[in-house]
């Protein structure tokens, strides 16, 4: 009886220890093969965030994206750099492997979340809808990117482990702008209207070369007009502008020349009081200065945001109404002074940075950034 008993207990042991291996391989399943998911997943995130921010890039005119003749929009080029970068064999690799399929979204996505999702195309946008683009990437043994690997889930009867990431990434023009963003000139808002044309978001362009009809410099066709940006006390309102010192009180020459290279100090907003400072008189010493900064001089100030104002003829603070960019080509003291620019909306040398939320478009940009 007793070596009967002896091996029954013998046989409960091992199928006991047979079931609690079982158990144990699954733990470890568990494990490692989570843990092994949860690296795939942040690696798919990681790809498809830089993928959706490299074709927000191109959503607006930017010399490295070839499209800086692009008045709209440009979904279709952005479409394409946000594949090509989300499957490029120098950039996202995702348990050692590069990502051979994405799927690209593009059209607008509401800065105030109402609604909450991308708007497909086509789509007429409100001033809070912001072009956007989507990129998702799915490991889940579905197309060429495979499954996640598993090491012991097949105990389990697991064979396939899914992993899948979603981001969204717009561009806006800045409603607001921080430290170190902005050239310290204030420019009027009928003066930007003037060379601006709103339905296509660019600049206007000069339709002949040479003298042209109203403009003291010689114009290149096809490009965004010359022009002069004059001291107020010389030129009328709509052709005027006048340096700014920003948040401080300050009417010296100096402390605005100290400026042209350094920026602001503090962040401005559109609309928020109490406003930019705007300077008074000519300062011909600050348009010298800007003159060796500028394209002509030795480029440190070549390409700038500066801030829209109503009047810069008035002195004291004044609220911003939006923020421009400007390719400053060079600038003249004298009698009558005046800082020679020419609009630009090329995101190469307009993003403006520590800039973001949303406001007028007026060549500006905001760097790409993610929603989702």
């Amino acid at each position: 009886m007793r070596g009967g008993n002896g091996r029954k207990q013998k046989g409960a042991v091992a199928v006991t220890v047979a079931v609690f291996l079982v158990f144990l391989l699954g733990t470890a399943a568990l494990a490692i093969d989570i843990g092994n998911l949860m690296v795939a997943r942040n690696e798919l995130q990681n790809a498809a965030d830089a993928a959706a921010l490299a074709g927000a890039g191109c959503l607006k005119p930017r010399t490295e994206c070839s499209n800086t003749g692009a008045t709209q929009p440009d979904f279709a080029t952005a479409s394409a750099k946000a594949s090509s970068f989300s499957t490029s064999t120098s950039t996202n690799e995702v348990q050692g492997a590069y990502v051979q399929a994405s799927t690209v979204a593009t059209g607008y996505w509401n800065a105030t979340g109402t609604p909450y999702g991308l708007e497909a195309l086509p789509f007429t946008p409100g001033a809070n809808d912001l072009p956007a683009v989507q990129v998702t990437i799915n490991k889940n043994g579905s197309n060429a990117n495979g499954a996640v690997s598993g090491f012991l889930s097949g105990v389990l009867g697991v064979n396939v482990l899914k992993a899948s990431a979603v981001a969204t990434a717009v561009l806006s023009s800045p409603g607001n702008v921080g430290p170190g963003g902005l050239f310290p000139l204030a420019m009027s808002q009928c003066l930007y209207n003037t060379y601006w044309n709103s339905s296509t978001d660019s600049p206007l362009t000069s339709p002949t070369t040479g003298t042209v009809s109203g403009f003291s410099d010689p114009q290149i066709a096809g490009q965004p007009y010359i022009f002069r940006i004059g001291s107020a006390y010389q030129y009328g309102t709509c052709q005027s502008g006048q340096w700014t010192t920003f948040n401080v009180n300050d009417n010296s020459a100096s402390y605005a020349t100290s400026l042209l290279t350094s920026g602001n100090s503090t962040g401005f907003s559109v609309g928020a009081q109490p406003g930019t400072w705007i300077q008074t008189g000519e300062k011909n010493s600050i348009f010298n200065a800007t003159a060796a900064c500028s394209a002509a001089g030795n480029g440190q100030c070549a390409w700038a945001t500066v801030v829209v104002v109503g009047d810069p003829s008035t002195s004291g603070f004044q609220p911003v109404l939006a923020f421009a960019c400007l390719h400053i080509l060079d600038a003249s003291n004298g009698s009558t002074p005046y800082v020679l620019v020419q609009m630009s909306n090329d995101m190469s040398h307009c993003e403006t940075p520590n800039s973001g939320g949303v406001g007028p478009g007026y060549g500006a940009y905001t760097p790409p950034r993610l929603v989702q």
